[in-house]
């Protein structure tokens, strides 16, 4: 697809839980994005079962109010995050989906820098991934937790999948939208590892995976918990690989 962004249709897919103390940044986020961005877009928002005011805050922020003709709000039961992306993608109506994270950690407007690096062409065949790991990439204020986390997901990655991507955790991904369907319409992993169904799935379809620099900024109010979260990614890769084994 040829493009300056004003060649390219985005859908930006994010989903939420328990993000009312980070509304401000989501919008903020969004209205820097809408200023620099040139191209069609529209934006997906997933309230998956929030306990706080998260639906409350979405609905209520001035920018929403001002782009209700850009914005869709989903107010869904919690599934966790990969039916929240899930229930998202299946909503998106552009020729790519931008999955990324409510936190903003990464703005979206890094998909011009994404469109530089690739001359103005995008394939609707490739999934590009956002690293953190990636040598050109800029971190900004990484705690050692959330850097020793991602560590760890990694080598449980690496190991128990075919997959040699440096970073498959990251939120912020680029797909074609028919990508998009197909993938995140067999997903069956709602926890933690979809990004490692969603790419094995690529891995074994033929889909070309690239990973792409970012800045990326870590936000206070990590929900990692080190213990119990690479305990329970563990167990749902282990599901996984039974999953698509059955599924071929």
């Amino acid at each position: 697809m040829n493009a300056g962004t004003e060649g390219v249709t985005l859908s930006l897919v994010i989903p939420c839980y328990n993000e009312s103390d980070r509304i401000s940044l989501l919008y903020k986020g969004l209205e820097s994005f809408a200023k620099e961005w040139k191209g069609t877009f529209d934006v997906v928002i997933v309230n998956d079962g929030s306990k706080d005011d998260t639906y409350t805050k979405l609905q209520e922020h001035s920018f929403y109010k001002a782009n209700t003709d850009k914005i869709t709000l989903v107010n869904q039961q919690n599934t966790g995050k990969g039916g929240a992306l899930k229930n998202g993608v299946s909503r998106a109506s552009h020729a790519f989906v931008l999955t990324l994270d409510a936190d903003m950690a990464t703005s979206p407007a890094e998909i011009i820098n994404w469109l530089k690096a690739e001359n103005g062409v995008l394939d609707v065949n490739t999934i590009y991934i956002g690293s953190r790991e990636h040598h050109q990439s800029t971190i900004i204020s990484e705690t050692f937790k959330r850097k020793l986390a991602g560590n760890v997901f990694n080598i449980i990655v690496r190991t128990l999948t075919p997959l040699k991507v440096k970073d498959s955790q990251c939120g912020f991904k680029l797909y074609g939208k028919a990508v998009a369907d197909k993938l995140f319409g067999a997903l069956q992993t709602n926890g933690w590892a979809h990004d490692v169904e969603i790419l094995t799935r690529a891995h074994y379809d033929g889909i070309r995976i690239k990973e792409m620099p970012i800045t990326w900024q870590a936000i206070e109010g990590s929900k990692i918990q080190l213990v119990r979260d690479s305990i329970a990614m563990f167990k749902e890769i282990v599901n996984i690989k039974s999953i698509i084994k059955n599924s071929k």
